[in-house]
């Protein structure tokens, strides 16, 4: 089990307001902050103080434990000690730590945090712009020491005792960095997690989702990725098929965007014999790196990295083997980033895009207002398989 702690005891003083209680995106920080946990499958528990009557409604609307600190004018590591002690007593694995001014955080960076720190026994958090972000992952090796400590810093300072086996792990989410201290802080936090228009400037158009076409054998079962492999035959031809095809639609697309690698650059190429349209890469429809693991054999995988394989079957949607690589929540980020940016560019009725099995689920399920977990198991485009999707 894992022990999720939301520190909401503190008096908000610079603030001048309850921070737990403002407005986030039309959502209470606290409920804010405990969705990025509970998301990640923690036990949620808030620590309460100052004004705790206001707050325990909401938590028992999020259906989060409350824990009452009352030494929480004493600071807030009497808070961090009322969390762990509780889910220390339950024997919990580890405890995801949180403020609830940090109401930006993202489930899936709390997820990736999870998945790729979760069994290493230290602690651990999500890292951006080289700024140290939340929530903070303790495990349970550590418990005792917290709970004992007596030197200056408080948590921090219990901390930094291990701080050359500190894990940082890079992530693309800036909301892992922002925090609510202050009204400039909350302004900047509330514009972060405003509605980005994709809803909107993707109405009543139509999306033409296809796959590069059949690549050469190998050997065996070849971990993909970012390895650039050649068209087969039987790949080309699909592709001079299918742009065929598009052409007998009569399409009103102003471009023809693709994946950088080989496999789509290729494709694209083919398909537009029968299209001329102008070609233009984008980078954010790459498919998933999956860093020193591209190219490889599975079966070498697993026999080099048995446990971290398993480990991202476990954690599929979250794992990352190291800093080349990415995890499916990173791939629909950039995703999503590149299909904003596509779509304030160009008005044409129909976008069509030619890239790789892991972008078209995230594009297939950001157009629906779903993401990758929604996705993953119900679209699965093959090879040279075209997928279209009205919006």
């Amino acid at each position: 089990m894992i022990g999720g702690v939301i520190l909401a005891a503190g008096y908000s003083s610079r603030m001048g307001e309850l921070k737990p209680l403002l407005p986030v995106g039309g959502v209470p920080a606290l409920l804010r902050a405990a969705e990025a946990l509970s998301g990640a499958g923690a036990e949620v528990a808030v620590v309460t103080g100052h004004r705790r009557e206001e707050l325990t409604p909401l938590i028992r609307r999020c259906g989060a434990l409350e824990l009452p600190n009352p030494d929480y004018d004493r600071g807030m590591f009497t808070s961090v000690l009322t969390g762990l002690r509780h889910f220390a007593a339950l024997g919990a694995e580890g405890v995801l730590l949180l403020p609830c001014d940090c109401a930006a955080v993202p489930k899936e960076a709390v997820r990736q945090l999870v998945a790729c720190a979760g069994d290493r026994g230290e602690y651990a958090l999500p890292v951006y712009g080289g700024k140290n972000g939340h929530p903070l992952w303790i495990p349970a090796r550590y418990f005792d020491e917290i709970l004992g400590f007596d030197g200056p810093g408080g948590l921090k300072g219990a901390r930094l005792l291990h701080e050359d086996s500190l894990l940082c792990l890079p992530m693309p989410w800036e909301g892992v960095v922002l925090d609510m201290d202050t009204p400039e802080d909350y302004a900047a936090l509330c514009r972060y997690v405003q509605d980005d228009g994709l809803a909107s400037l993707a109405r009543g158009r139509r999306f033409l989702l296809l796959r590069h076409g059949a690549t050469e054998l190998h050997s065996g079962k070849v971990v993909m990725g970012r390895y650039d492999a050649r068209l087969s035959a039987a790949g080309r031809e699909q592709m001079k098929a299918m742009g065929r095809r598009l052409a007998d639609m009569g399409l009103a697309a102003s471009a023809l965007y693709t994946s950088p690698l080989r496999r789509a650059r290729d494709s694209a190429g083919l398909v537009n014999e029968a299209l001329g349209l102008p070609l233009r890469e984008m980078e954010a429809f790459s498919e998933i790196s999956l860093g020193a693991w591209d190219g490889l054999l599975i079966d070498e995988v697993k026999s080099k990295w048995p446990a971290e394989y398993e480990r991202r079957g476990r954690y599929l949607m979250s794992y990352r083997f190291d800093e080349g690589s990415e995890s499916f929540y990173m791939v629909q980020h950039r995703v999503r980033k590149g299909l904003l940016e596509l779509l304030r560019a160009d008005d044409a009725r129909d976008i069509l895009i030619l890239s790789h099995a892991g972008v078209i689920k995230c594009l297939w399920g950001l157009l629906q207002g779903r993401d990758i977990d929604w996705a993953f198991p119900l679209c699965r485009p093959d090879k040279g398989e075209l997928t279209v999707l009205e919006t």
